[in-house]
């Protein structure tokens, strides 16, 4: 996958490892009642239907570490609802088409309503959508078109939680080097959410439940800074750990953003070159 913030992206390591169905359930030891299929992109397993019946099959639960909300289908989860699963949890990463586009994220509004849907029908306990704030570019327009979105989702599900966490730019992505928005911007966000929700008369059926923006800012800190930012965690932890403390400790170590490193493609233009590769390739 091309998302442009993620570490685990698209690149030219050959593609993505598929491992053997049989193997997996091989895999299994003897007296498990509870399997979790972990990975960067398990539903893109080209098997992951058949894998997660062969579970269920033996009389475990199951359990998936990631589900695009583009893969699903009515099989699967009714399988995963047969396995223990009570909460279906897909990812959007931007609160609007917009930026989705930005982060080259392929999942939309429709990819979304059908797993409302999906988990409505196999009455799963909770929608859970994992989602970004502060993404470069984003404005409260991009905020009020995620409020649009929860009506959707609301009238077709009981139960929607959002699990928001704040932009934060990682080594070797395109990203890299993108400032955070900053704490009162992700809070001013998370504030006009809720606003949102409670003038729609939602927040009975919509959970907003974000992650710190402060904490953020200190991973952010951290993912940009250089080798003193290491010393800054130490100094930090040994003055307690609190985000005063991280927040002294890089101001003490001189710990500032430092930029990308590295000009990384997107995952656009990884396509783009190995179609120019492919031509000059062929006779």
């Amino acid at each position: 996958r091309g998302c442009t913030y993620c570490v685990m992206r698209r690149s030219t390591n050959g593609g993505m490892r598929i491992v053997d169905r049989a193997a997996i359930i091989a895999g299994i030891p003897e007296g498990t009642t509870r399997v979790g299929l972990v990975g960067a992109a398990v539903t893109d397993h080209p098997d992951i239907t058949a894998v997660v019946a062969d579970v269920v099959a033996g009389g475990r639960e199951v359990g998936i570490s990631s589900l695009r909300a583009d893969k699903l289908t009515d099989e699967l989860v009714r399988l995963l609802a047969k396995g223990g699963y009570r909460t279906l949890t897909v990812a959007a990463d931007g609160a609007s088409e917009r930026m989705r586009r930005v982060v080259e994220r392929s999942t939309n509004a429709g990819h979304l309503i059908a797993s409302a849907r999906l988990a409505a029908a196999h009455r799963l306990h909770t929608l859970k959508v994992y989602m970004m704030v502060g993404v470069p570019s984003e404005t409260d327009d991009d905020i009020d078109e995620l409020v649009l979105l929860s009506k959707e989702l609301a009238a077709i599900h009981p139960r929607v939680a959002y699990g928001i966490a704040p932009f934060v730019a990682k080594r070797n992505t395109p990203l890299d080097g993108t400032a955070f928005a900053g704490i009162d911007v992700v809070e001013h966000r998370l504030q006009r959410l809720r606003k949102g929700l409670g003038a729609a008369k939602l927040l009975a059926k919509v959970e907003v439940r974000p992650t710190s923006a402060r904490w953020a800012w200190v991973e952010y800190m951290i993912a940009q800074g250089e080798a003193s930012a290491g010393l800054a965690i130490m100094d930090a932890y040994r003055a307690g750990g609190s985000f005063a403390a991280y927040k002294k400790a890089f101001i003490a170590r001189g710990v500032v953003p430092t930029g990308p490193r590295a000009r990384v493609p997107s995952g656009q233009e990884l396509i783009a070159l190995r179609k120019q590769r492919l031509a000059v390739m062929t006779p």
